[in-house]
């Protein structure tokens, strides 16, 4: 068709067809209840002269394909009044339901840099009839014609009509008026940006909030009381919950009454749900896992501490009441955030109240029995804890950032009074604890009373204050001195020598400037009561110089820069002092003093050193004495055998060792330590090993069955163990068939295990993959060892892996939350990524059993080995799809998805483009690999990336393939159209969240804040 056919024969049929499309439109918006309606549906055929103008312009007036060239000769137009009822209409399948949809043509219209910024915003459709309609005789005749749909609202579609009619339609001609109309074009620009958009945004978010109210609305009106207490399942609960929390909370004119009347009706909701089973959720899709009682609750802690300054002491008595039941230590742990949210000193309501708050939550619990505070002590300790903190914070949301402020809480006699009753009710805590730990609890809170703020200046009242609630601390515990543990006397001691230099500073103050020298000098005084107090005990002496890490010695409290050197050199001299003095009038009073020091409790490897090395001089400078203490040991001091062992084998007593071993080996009380002396000292049994690993399975003892592994790792090749093979074999054996893999934890690191890896057998590295099979997931430990196996066994891990994938295809995720493979390698992918070939003929064989989650498991592996897709890796792989079929280049494509769309794929996919041109799902799959772009940043993250990945097709356009030509220009056109989808997305999400957060910012200025 050409101009002529369109002005004198196709303009009517072009008008019947746009009228056409205007019509089901119409009906399609009237059936759609759920749809806005649009001010105005318009419609169009393409003006003769408009047309005639626009051709001449692009040069093209002589076309004889006219209906290809311009695609809007026929035209549609839905108005709607706001950003918000254009949204809905585009998610809906109204448009696609209706007609058939011509995706290359598609445009959003946005200011982009690809369009140079043109302010014109709407979103157009290309579309034909469809089929079933084409085969109606009344819609015969507009057979292959397209229409244009633009979906606009009421202010663009101004807009744009005014500025066509007085810009596009320009009739000046050249010579008169360009200066006036090129002003007349930034007012335009201007009128856009200033007012029409931001007022379009404005209505939008008017009519958010509008519908939010109306959704409360729904919930008040069917009382939510009800509703809650009526509820079947969790998913109801959870569905009024969230109901109440995001549409009725925020939109109650009388928040008080109404939470007031809430906190029974959240309690009863949260006990309901733990006696509740999980109901499955009906999709469409399938059924999907029901809610969980800890969703329930999760939700009512979250609504809960959002109205916490509604009701303090409603709130804190609530979210007791939820927390005495709780089974699940997680929603315990969220519980006790939300108090100290509601128990810190906050800065806007410090303002409103001062210290108030805290004496009511601190009240509160004076008010409740013995017994009760201490089954929620958790969150009693929360409460009292943040009463007596000297820092107050606030924070101010904005819509890009948030500004944390932080300072001191302003002394007065209210503070001291709250102060005074927390740590009193800490004091009677304290003296309530029936072991070290709850008492260390106690202590650890008490601390906060003893702190000044650390980003923030004070006054000197608030000093003071501090001063002597840290006198009464140390007072408090100095009477108690003689029934706390050696260990929390250590804990103690330590931390008042910190507050001992803190005060001794003030004291030496001459000039008094903080006006606190007498309350410092009263605390530097029952320091120093403390501490002598505690070392008038010289066994508790002799203890924290033979355990701990927190020891303060003499040294300490005259010397400032007494370091960590100087203290070890004290111990190591003090040690050597204590055993020469050991003598049979004393022996029995070191042995206790051993046996306690071996009572001690801890997690920290820096414990034990000294003591461990205690024992082993012991034994080694006066064997007799340690024979004697070994024969009458408690289980805790024979933890310690290996020190005894090691020092009686440097001993002048050989018998005593020998028979000690034997002993030990015999009665098999603690093999494991038998084992850690072999690992550990220099002697030489090479038979023992294997005598000792025997024992170990014979008593089924698997700790020493891994001691014993672990040596022959350290030792292969040397004299200390006669056969290292046959002790690794038999003791994979055994742990093989208990599928304990525990030795991994203790064997990664060793570098004393090289030669056992070098001279490694197939047979042995078969039985360690073996073993390492039955760990849940491959952490970084076990990548360690599968990395040093992989140097000469490489094929055999990678049959490792192909293992753990048939495992995860057979039995899915189980409980133990079995992983095939690690989401990313540390440091495996380099020995791995040393053969692609075998790698990708590794990866065919899964692919063949596994194909249809291939990329998510096998795929994902690969990638992995290979980061980034290495130029060899991606050279073997287009060298497969090239030589294959479907089958390598769905290989390849499974593969390729797991990367971030690296320019180093395009090798392997611009070759599947090449050879599968007309497969549409390969092709789709190759835009996704192409697209696909990780994690990133931004209000704007998305838009940049594929403005990324657009640049980089630029070199498939001169590619010798057409094949290869075609798909990257139509794919540039796709992404420029998922830029300015993105880019409107990103820019309407910033503009509401903006309009969020557009209260002014409280200016006033906190005293003594920053």
């Amino acid at each position: 068709m050409n101009f002529n056919d369109y002005e004198n024969k196709y303009f009517s049929i072009y008008e019947g067809f746009a009228k056409t499309v205007r019509f089901i439109l119409e009906k399609a918006l009237l059936s759609a209840d759920s749809l806005p309606r649009p001010q105005s549906v318009q419609c169009r055929a393409k003006e003769i002269e408009s047309l005639r103008r626009r051709l001449t312009e692009e040069g093209i007036l002589d076309t004889q394909k006219l209906e290809f060239d311009r695609r809007d000769l026929a035209g549609a137009r839905l108005i709607f009044y706001t950003n918000n009822d254009v949204d809905r209409f585009l998610a809906s399948p109204l448009i696609r339901e209706n007609f058939e949809i011509e995706e290359d043509s598609t445009r959003i219209h946005h200011p982009t840099p690809e369009n140079k910024g043109v302010r014109y915003r709407a979103i157009h459709y290309t579309v034909r009839l469809r089929e079933d309609r084409i085969r109606l005789p009344e819609y015969a005749r507009f057979a292959g014609l397209r229409c244009e749909i633009q979906v606009q609202t009421i202010l663009n579609h101004a807009w744009s009509e005014t500025s066509h009619d007085i810009l596009y339609k320009d009739k000046l001609g050249d010579g008169y008026g360009g200066k006036a109309m090129k002003g007349i074009a930034r007012r335009f620009e201007r009128i856009m940006d200033k007012y029409l958009i931001p007022a379009g945004f404005e209505i939008q978010k008017a009519q958010k909030e509008y519908e939010r109210v109306l959704q409360g609305k729904e919930l008040f009106d069917r009382d939510i009381s009800n509703l809650l207490d009526n509820a079947q399942n969790n998913n109801e609960r959870y569905e009024i919950l969230s109901g109440l929390r995001d549409y009725a909370v925020p939109n109650y004119d009388d928040l008080p009454a109404a939470y007031e009347g809430l906190k029974g009706p959240l309690l009863r909701a949260v006990k309901a749900a733990r006696g509740t089973e999980p109901v499955p959720i009906e999709t469409t899709y399938g059924n999907m896992e029901g809610f969980k009682p800890d969703a329930v609750t999760k939700l009512v802690v979250e609504i809960v501490e959002g109205l916490r300054y509604v009701d303090v002491i409603g709130t804190l008595q609530l979210l007791i009441d939820i927390y005495r039941d709780e089974p699940n230590d997680d929603i315990r742990r969220q519980i006790v955030g939300a108090v100290k949210n509601l128990s810190e000193y906050n800065i806007d309501t410090y303002k409103q109240v001062g210290p108030m708050l805290q004496m009511a939550l601190v009240d509160h619990l004076a008010g409740m029995s013995d017994a009760d505070v201490d089954s929620i002590r958790p969150i009693a300790l929360t409460v009292l804890t943040e009463a007596i903190q000297s820092d107050i914070t606030g924070a101010k949301w904005k819509a890009d950032s948030v500004v944390l402020s932080t300072g001191a809480v302003p002394a007065s006699d209210q503070l001291k009074e709250v102060r005074e009753k927390a740590i009193k009710a800490l004091f009677a805590t304290y003296d309530r604890s029936t072991d070290d730990a709850q008492k260390y609890e106690v202590l650890s809170a008490l601390d906060a009373a003893t702190r000044t703020p650390n980003q923030a200046q004070y006054s000197n009242e608030l000093l003071a204050t501090t001063l002597k609630d840290t006198t009464r601390i140390v007072d408090f515990v100095t009477e108690r001195a003689k029934a706390t543990s050696y260990e929390l006397l250590q804990h103690l001691e330590h931390r008042f020598l910190y507050d001992y230099f803190r005060a001794e500073g003030l004291t030496e103050d001459p000039e008094n400037r903080f006006g606190c020298q007498a309350e410092a000098a009263v605390l530097v005084a029952a320091i120093f009561k403390f501490r002598d107090t505690i070392n008038a005990d010289n066994r508790f002496v002799r203890y924290k110089i033979l355990v701990g890490f927190e020891s303060v010695y003499p040294s300490h409290w005259s010397e400032k820069e007494f370091d960590y050197q100087g203290a070890d050199e004290y111990r190591g001299g003090e040690a050597n002092r204590y055993i020469d003095e050991i003598n049979a009038a004393d022996e029995n009073d070191w042995f206790d003093l051993l046996s306690r020091c071996a009572e001690t409790k801890s997690n920290d490897l820096a414990t034990f050193p000294v003591f461990g090395n205690f024992i082993s001089k012991l034994a080694e400078r006066k064997p007799e004495v340690a024979d004697r203490f070994l024969a009458k040991a408690s289980d805790d001091l024979r933890n310690f055998l290996a020190g005894f062992l090691n020092g009686l084998a440097l001993s002048n007593r050989r018998d005593i060792y020998e028979r000690i071993l034997e002993s030990e080996l015999d009665a098999a009380r603690n093999l494991p330590e038998v084992a850690r002396h072999l690992r550990y000292s220099d002697v030489t049994k090479s038979d023992f090993a294997a005598r000792l690993l025997k024992r170990a399975i014979d008593k089924g003892d698997p700790i020493a069955v891994i001691e014993c592994l672990l040596f022959a790792l350290e030792n292969y090749g040397t004299e200390k163990i006669a056969d290292a093979d046959t002790l690794l074999r038999d003791a994979l054996a055994f742990l093989n068939d208990r599928k304990d893999s525990r030795w991994v934890s203790a064997a990664w690191f060793l570098q004393k295990a090289t030669k056992f890896y070098e001279e490694l057998t197939p047979e042995r590295t078969a039985q360690v993959l073996q073993n390492l099979g039955y760990l849940p997931q491959v952490n970084y430990q076990v990548e360690r060892v599968l990395a040093r196996l992989a140097e000469r066994q490489l094929e055999a891990v990678w049959d490792y892996f192909g293992a753990r994938l048939a495992r995860e295809a057979v039995e899915g995720e189980d409980e133990e939350r079995f992983k095939a493979v690690p989401f990313r390698f540390h440091g495996l992918e380099k020995e791995l990524s040393k053969d692609p070939h075998l790698a990708i003929s590794k990866g065919l064989s899964w692919f063949a059993r596994d194909r249809k989650l291939f990329q998510f498991r096998g795929g994902r592996l690969l990638s992995s080995a290979f980061p980034d897709c290495t130029p060899e890796f991606g050279a073997a792989l287009a060298e497969l799809v090239k030589a294959g079929g479907d089958t390598e280049a769905d290989f390849a494509l499974a593969i390729l998805q797991n990367y971030r769309g690296e320019t180093s794929t395009y090798l392997v996919l611009k070759e599947i483009v090449s050879r599968f041109p007309e497969n549409v799902s390969k092709i789709n799959r190759v835009r996704i690999a192409i697209d696909n772009t990780g994690v990133v940043s931004g209000e704007f993250g998305f838009v940049e990336a594929w403005r990324t990945k657009k640049e980089s097709l630029t070199e498939w356009l001169a590619d010798e393939r057409p094949a290869v030509r075609a798909f990257a220009e139509k794919h540039i056109a796709e992404l420029d159209l998922m830029i300015a989808s993105e880019q409107r997305r990103a820019e309407a999400e910033m503009e509401m969240r903006n309009r969020s957060y557009d209260e002014e910012d409280d200016e006033s200025e906190w005293p003594n804040g920053t």
